[in-house]
């Protein structure tokens, strides 16, 4: 078997390796004490090192550790990332993938027979109403446990890219941005941090409520942000100058994401600003990498899909916005912005 097919059929072995060497604070037990042997680690984490040693082993053929005179230490160039203590640390990225991704998709083959997520497989239990949105609320908002993980994951996958788009694009012209499906504020706060006469306003679940007004107070924005819950598909918009759908229009079928994006359009005022953060397509959909894996992930997991920026570019020229720009980070959020004439 040719070695490329080799490492995609044991791929599942490899995220298993990270994501638990991540759990027992592996990765940072190392980072603190420094080249390690099996017998000194095994104690420290409270593990069987016969057990340990096998997941050792797998981690140094990965090459997410190195091995030395006995000794195992995290590859320095895995260090920033694995570290808690690190403020590059994308540990909290795993949380969903984990925990819910991981599980779900070993249902693909009937996802793709269906053409439909695969929660009930999971949770043994059936969506309460039919509508999409239940979705939030029959699985990922189930109890503080899903809530808190898919939260931390989502906040982990977008707040170092939002920081960075807004430095790239200013907003010092607006006044009041709505977010909506915000969240716990990934993009409202690092707006906020870079436009100091910008508010903002989160319309989301109300489940996300207390989990948002802890960010809200971590980052300061106590007087400059407030949670509005609400669905964004049913209820009246909150009234601003600026709205940024972030994460959204991929979770949902087309004519969701166009009724939505009228709506805003309808609710902006002249010269009004939407935002469009998302994962994007090249343009013959041959990748990138982590734009098709999360593709196929909402398959399983929800009603929409990933897209080109000229797709939805479409979108907004059809509902009537000008000025369409887009905006790349180095990471793996970016952004589409276009004005109300």
């Amino acid at each position: 078997m040719p070695d490329t097919l080799e490492r995609m059929m044991f791929g599942f072995i490899e995220s298993q390796t990270l994501f638990v060497g991540d759990k027992i604070k592996l990765f940072d037990y190392l980072e603190e004490k420094g080249p390690s042997n099996c017998e000194n680690i095994s104690r420290a984490l409270n593990l069987p090192s016969s057990s340990l040693e096998r997941l050792l082993i797998v981690a140094t053929c990965i090459n997410l550790l190195e091995k030395r005179n006995q000794n195992y230490q995290l590859k320095s160039e895995w260090t920033p990332f694995l570290s808690r203590k690190s403020d590059q640390y994308c540990g909290e990225k795993f949380s969903h993938y984990w925990k819910t991704s991981y599980k779900i998709f070993d249902h693909l083959k009937t996802a793709l027979e269906e053409n439909k997520p695969q929660w009930d497989k999971i949770d043994k239990q059936e969506s309460s109403n039919s509508a999409l949105v239940n979705v939030y609320a029959d699985f990922i908002y189930l109890n503080d446990t899903s809530t808190r993980e898919f939260l931390e994951t989502m906040w982990a996958s977008g707040y170092r890219d939002s920081v960075e788009l807004c430095e790239k694009f200013t907003f010092d012209n607006y006044k009041n941005l709505i977010d909506l499906g915000g969240a716990t504020g990934s993009f409202s706060i690092a707006a906020l941090h870079a436009n100091k006469d910008l508010n903002a306003i989160i319309m989301d679940c109300v489940d996300i409520k207390p989990y948002a007004e802890k960010k809200f107070h971590e980052h300061n924005m106590l007087d400059r942000i407030n949670f509005h819950p609400g669905d964004m598909f049913k209820d009246n918009l909150p009234t601003g100058d600026m709205y940024s759908i972030g994460y959204v229009l991929s979770d949902w079928p087309e004519q969701d994401c166009l009724s939505l994006i009228q709506k805003i359009y309808d609710s902006l005022p002249s010269k009004g600003l939407i935002v469009i953060l998302e994962k994007f397509f090249n343009e013959d959909k041959t990748g990138p990498y982590l734009t098709a894996m999360l593709n196929l992930t909402m398959l399983l997991e929800m009603h929409g899909s990933h897209r080109t920026t000229s797709e939805y570019m479409d979108w907004l020229k059809a509902v009537g916005f000008t000025n369409c720009q887009t905006i790349y980070s180095s990471g793996e959020k970016h952004m589409i912005i276009a004005q109300k004439k």
